[in-house]
């Protein structure tokens, strides 16, 4: 006869004059046995028990063993608890009876040593999985408790970290001579790697740039707003765009081209995981003339006052990378009217209507219509169809437009 592992198996029935049949089978096998009288057992004392397998012999009241069965179903603390009845007669409909109670087996009178033992085996065996299983399921409650404690936290720093780049973002460009100016930012999720500003280094020269990090969300704009930060124009501050001299003015405006071999030595890939592109360039804002390093960004497009279209092409690579290959700074003189649109690639990735992404030849041509209807900005309805887009990467669109008035 098989041995099996002590374990406690309780016995209820209605009488105490128990068969000793039962008993001395399960004693035999090394288990422990406990034995109460239906009548006088709670389900708190059957609880407090705890046993591995209960035992529920018919044989006085079937209709009682019923109740006693549905009782125990029906209390949360025994739900690992395997249940066999005994059964007596050939009676189906009482056999049925319990199978729609959910018992986990049942077994007739007169039956076989073996196939008892048999059956209690697998009941201990279905306890212990069942066992296993609530305890695996109460540590994965656990840990989703866990994981959406952390998700909340993430989500509240991620809200957070989306004020603060929001708050990087211009709501205004200050008072630049000459210039006017449209722009939209939005990015895939509640952060992201696109950056741009417009500032005055000094009573002559004006500052731009726009900046995508590679990829979006977390790191990504926690690098953005690390560029931003270093991009500063105060001289005693280490400004990156300008230098302390001896000589009056006492500084010097640094070209785009010192910019960003700057920032190629001080954001290296190897040191951030991360490379991103930039355009820079520095303007007079009386004369027009733009000097502009664009490291790996999408080419500025250029609208002539004169219905002409170009793009800002000078080569450079993505900061970050020490490439063999330098920089190419490039050159331009607005004339007056002019109108210069600097985007991040993620304006190339906007779908239309029926689900095709749109190039960025039908966006040049969509613009060269707004000039022929002689709009003084012409991304203006261009950024309002992108306000009512879902977008697959962050998006940054800035339009310059220069009119000389000074």
């Amino acid at each position: 006869m098989t041995v099996i592992i002590s374990n406690r198996i309780l016995i209820l029935e209605h009488e105490k004059k128990s068969s000793r049949l039962i008993i001395d089978i399960l004693r035999k096998c090394g288990l422990e046995v406990k034995k109460e009288v239906v009548t006088d057992c709670s389900i708190d004392k059957i609880t407090a028990l705890m046993p591995h397998v209960i035992i529920v012999n018919s044989f006085d009241d079937e209709n009682i063993s019923l109740k006693v069965v549905k009782e125990l179903k029906s209390d949360i603390r025994l739900s690992t608890v395997p249940i066999m009845v005994l059964l007596y007669g050939l009676n189906n409909n009482y056999k049925s009876q319990f199978i729609d109670l959910d018992i986990d087996d049942y077994l007739r009178f007169p039956f076989e040593s073996n196939a008892f033992v048999h059956k209690i085996n697998k009941l201990l065996k279905v306890g212990e999985l069942q066992k296993q299983l609530n305890l695996s399921i109460q540590a994965l409650e656990e840990s989703l408790l866990i994981v959406n404690s952390q998700k909340k936290e993430l989500d509240d720093n991620l809200t957070l970290a989306a004020k603060i780049q929001e708050a990087l973002i211009p709501k205004t460009i200050g008072n630049i001579p000459n210039c006017s100016f449209e722009w939209k930012f939005k990015p895939s999720g509640k952060v992201g790697g696109d950056i741009f500003d417009v500032f005055m280094l000094d009573e002559e020269y004006m500052g731009l740039y726009m900046i995508d990090v590679m990829g979006h969300g977390v790191a990504s704009s926690m690098l953005a707003v690390a560029l931003s930060e270093f991009l500063i124009t105060d001289v005693d501050r280490g400004s990156p765009l300008k230098r302390k001299t001896n000589t009056p003015p006492y500084y010097e405006i640094l070209t785009p081209i010192q910019v960003v071999e700057y920032l190629n030595k001080r954001f290296p890939f190897t040191k951030y995981n991360h490379y991103f592109t930039i355009f820079y360039m520095v303007m007079n804002v009386k004369t027009g003339v733009i000097k502009y390093v664009r490291a790996a960004h999408p080419a500025p497009i250029l609208f002539r006052i004169n219905g002409e279209i170009s793009e800002l092409d000078a080569y450079g690579t993505p900061v970050g990378f020490a490439f063999k290959e330098g920089y190419e700074e490039g050159t331009i003189n607005l004339d007056s009217g002019d109108n210069l649109v600097i985007y991040t690639d993620g304006l190339l990735e906007i779908e239309d209507e029926n689900g095709k992404m749109i190039s960025l030849n039908e966006i040049i041509k969509y613009l060269e219509t707004e000039m022929q209807h002689n709009s003084h900005l012409l991304t203006s309805n261009l950024i309002k169809w992108i306000s009512n887009k879902k977008v697959r990467d962050d998006l940054t669109v800035l339009e310059m437009k220069w009119v000389k008035f000074i």
